[in-house]
């Protein structure tokens, strides 16, 4: 068996054996916590029953994805900085959460203290990078040879990118099974291009976190015992951000992550077209997953859709290397 095969087996077998291991155990400790979802009064009523099922479940595919990169971290250039930003991301959306659910306080973190906190970690990741290894943050185009790099701008580039990013992630996650769909296929891209680009670090990291979310969704597909709350979307979205960007792909994200895109994008037409029109909306709802919601998807129809369409623009993404 080629090496590249087992390196993608073991820790993809791996990671999903101890997520559905540890599963039962961390909704256990959720409930106990009382760390149960509080839907909104304006939100659909299909969702209110999902009222106090356990949030902060994304502790189900980080611990297998950690315990993974600390085996694999000494090996790799790749898996330190994708740990750094995506256990960042997820400790800002655990603090999130905390507030919320934990200490009831209904608005979290405040919309700046997340941004200062993300800009906190993404300052580490760049240290990190320009330190310790010799990746860049220069950005590869698509369907081209050519590779852009401007430099210090490189790092606000990458502040954008990584905001943006953890914003889609975010809102990605409001059905069952949706966000951890949706970023399986994403990670089994990532592998893909990591075997094209010889990047082995990046290939193990990507296959753990797609082991580790289907051993989630074992847990979160419809009707969903537990949801990942912040702490697992934001993390998603260090995750997708730092493997764009250690095999400087961050702006393939448009086409492998167009979920991401989508979500994001409709929430901002949706608020600014309400504000140009004083009420009147584009969508019935945003995110965009409950504009179809609303006109009578079911849960599992808008995961299948979604997921299909990331297919798709993953095979797009891949056929653009």
């Amino acid at each position: 068996m080629s090496d590249y095969v087992l390196r993608i087996m073991i820790p993809t077998f791996a990671a999903f054996f101890i997520a559905v291991i540890i599963g039962p155990r961390v909704i256990e400790m959720l409930r106990r916590l009382k760390a149960g979802q509080t839907e909104r009064e304006e939100g659909l009523e299909s969702h209110k029953k999902k009222q106090g099922t356990p949030t902060m479940g994304g502790i189900i595919f980080l611990i297998p994805f950690l315990i993974i990169g600390i085996f694999y971290a000494a090996q790799h250039k790749e898996v330190i900085p994708v740990l750094i930003l995506t256990f960042g991301f997820g400790f800002v959306g655990f603090l999130d959460d905390y507030l919320k659910v934990v200490r009831k306080q209904n608005l979290g973190l405040r919309a700046w203290q997340k941004i200062v906190c993300q800009l906190i970690v993404m300052v580490l990741f760049v240290l990190y990078i320009n330190i310790f290894t010799d990746l860049s943050l220069a950005l590869r185009v698509p369907f081209t040879q050519i590779t852009l790099d401007f430099g210090f701008w490189n790092i606000p580039i990458m502040f954008f990118i990584a905001l943006g990013t953890g914003n889609g992630t975010n809102l990605t996650d409001g059905v069952d099974g949706l966000c951890a769909s949706v970023t399986a296929v994403v990670a089994g891209f990532f592998i893909l291009s990591a075997i094209r680009y010889n990047a082995t670090g990046a290939e193990v990291m990507a296959s753990a976190m797609m082991g580790a979310l289907l051993g989630y969704l074992v847990y979160n597909v419809y009707p969903g015992k537990v949801m990942m709350g912040d702490l697992g979307s934001l993390a998603i979205g260090g995750f997708v951000t730092s493997m764009a960007y250690v095999m400087n792909m961050p702006i393939y994200i448009v086409l492998f992550g167009v979920i991401y895109l989508m979500e994001a994008v409709s929430v901002i037409m949706q608020v600014s077209y309400f504000k140009m029109t004083h009420g009147k909306r584009i969508f019935r709802m945003s995110p965009i997953h409950h504009h179809f919601e609303k006109g009578g998807w079911s849960e599992t129809k808008v995961v299948n859709v979604f997921t299909t369409i990331t297919v798709l623009g993953c095979l797009i993404a891949y056929a653009a290397l």
